[in-house]
């Protein structure tokens, strides 16, 4: 492969970004580009990808009244991305070139609309780590430079990447990795819907078992690539925080377990790892329900852990140790040889599962041991909160021998019951622990609902029994 090289053009104008999408167009047309002293275009100066948004060169008007430049000798970055990993695979693309010529400015390319004019800590922080200290610039109006430098690019998003670029790239030494060491990228705290809304029940099953779970976003960069560092396997659901391994300078030793968003997965995922080195998984999870769906804008929910833990190979742990209620729960059941029951916000199926009940289905966001730990309950754990359970699942409900409500506090006993009544038949009767919230909330049943309420003790504990009068 021939080494990158740089073009150095005179008496320049750089021209900054402009949006446009005709009828039809799937994706905006990025108008843009350097022109010459003749006002010709410079080939290789738009975005160039594979897929999405393409980039096409400036018409004359979008270039008029350009002004001189601060520096009259810069180097052309391209295009200037705000976003984590378009600015890592495509605003640094051409930036190898810089490094070794600190005192030229480099010359970023803006959206004519765009007013911060100001990196974010994060990509101060990147630029730091390559080691450039080049004066920045961002070109929001045309721009000319006496003497431009346009050096190639190093990656194409989504499918190439140069050696040399790879290289440049890699510089962060983080700490040896850690044999047996497990990392989630977890998606769960971004402020976007793009991601699985159910993630927080699976992260809770793998730190049971073990895992770190990271947010990137509340990291620095350099804390993010000390975690990817020392990890030996690295998971978590598709997105750019695992483009943040071009920077690690050893990434030998550590596999990749990434979850898909739909379909297959992004190329830039494929170019990066066989760039690098890296032995990578990908995995389409069953049970999963897209929710909204535009390009690789996905929203989606995962009814429980299970499909991720078996993905990532988890071992099945066995069952925790029962909770407060549990026993008195199981008791009752076994007595009244309960057939169909239903547990709300419980903390573990221990009561379902030892009381041989035929059809059980357990829905809580609290499940505090393995969703697998009883294998008899398989495809009966949906960890989800009830009334989302309920609209996207539930198209006619069954009725239920018992109904056990167990909740943090007693306005969320009190909702559940409400949302558990379409599930009841006439002789259904709910199982409330005796606690202090469990109380409260069968006091506001009795005297303003009409419920009935019957304390009993089963097991050296005590429940509630309530029934519609």
């Amino acid at each position: 492969m021939e080494p990158l090289s740089a073009r150095t053009v005179t008496d320049a104008v750089v021209s900054p970004v402009a949006r446009h999408r005709e009828p039809g167009d799937e994706h905006d047309r990025l108008l843009m580009g350097v022109f010459d002293g003749a006002d010709d275009y410079v080939p290789g100066t738009v975005t160039d990808r594979r897929s999405g948004e393409r980039g096409e060169p400036a018409p004359a008007e979008l270039r008029a009244g350009d002004e001189p430049g601060p520096h009259p000798e810069a180097i052309y970055a391209g295009k200037l991305h705000m976003h984590f990993g378009h600015f890592l695979l495509e605003s640094l693309a051409r930036l190898w070139f810089a490094r070794d010529r600190p005192h030229v400015a480099v010359v970023w390319t803006a959206e004519h609309t765009w007013e911060d004019e100001s990196f974010r800590p994060w990509q101060r922080e990147i630029l730091d780590i390559l080691g450039i200290r080049n004066p920045i610039l961002f070109v929001t109006r045309p721009t000319r430079f006496a003497t431009l430098h346009v050096p190639d690019i190093g990656y194409r998003y989504d499918d190439w990447i140069h050696p040399d670029h790879a290289r440049f790239l890699a510089q962060h030494a983080g700490p040896s990795v850690e044999p047996g060491r497990r990392l989630w990228l977890s998606r769960s705290a971004i402020h976007s819907d793009n991601r699985d809304l159910g993630a927080e029940a699976a992260e809770r099953h793998l730190r049971a078992a073990g895992w770190f779970v990271a947010h990137p976003e509340q990291l620095t960069v350099r804390e993010q690539l000390d975690q990817l560092s020392r990890a030996e396997t690295i998971a978590g659901e598709e997105g750019s925080a695992f483009h943040a391994v071009l920077l690690l300078a050893d990434i030998s030793g550590r596999r990749l377990e990434v979850i898909r968003r739909r379909g297959a997965e992004h190329r830039n995922f494929r170019t990066i790892g066989e760039a690098r080195g890296i032995e990578q998984r990908f995995h389409s999870l069953a049970g999963e329900r897209i929710l909204h769906a535009e390009g690789r804008e996905v929203t989606k929910l995962s009814r429980s852990a299970v499909a991720l833990l078996d993905a990532l190979e988890v071992p099945r742990a066995l069952p925790v140790a029962p909770r407060p209620g549990d026993r008195a729960a199981a008791l009752v059941y076994r007595e009244a040889k309960a057939q169909r029951v239903l547990e709300v916000g419980v903390r573990t199926a221990f009561a379902p599962a030892t009381a041989d009940v035929r059809t059980a289905l357990i829905v809580s966001t609290r499940l505090e041991e393995d969703p697998r730990a009883y294998p008899a309950l398989a495809g009966r754990i949906e960890e989800l909160p009830l009334t989302r359970y309920v609209e996207l699942f539930v198209e006619e409900p069954g009725t239920y021998e018992f109904i056990r409500v167990a909740g943090d506090g007693e306005d969320a006993l009190l909702a559940d019951v409400d949302e558990t009544l379409r599930f009841a038949g006439a002789d259904t009767t709910w199982v409330l622990c005796d606690d202090e919230a469990g109380a409260a909330a069968a006091d506001a049943l009795v005297l303003q609902r009409g419920f009935s309420a019957t304390r009993v003790e089963r097991g050296g504990e005590a429940a509630l029994l309530l029934r519609r009068a």
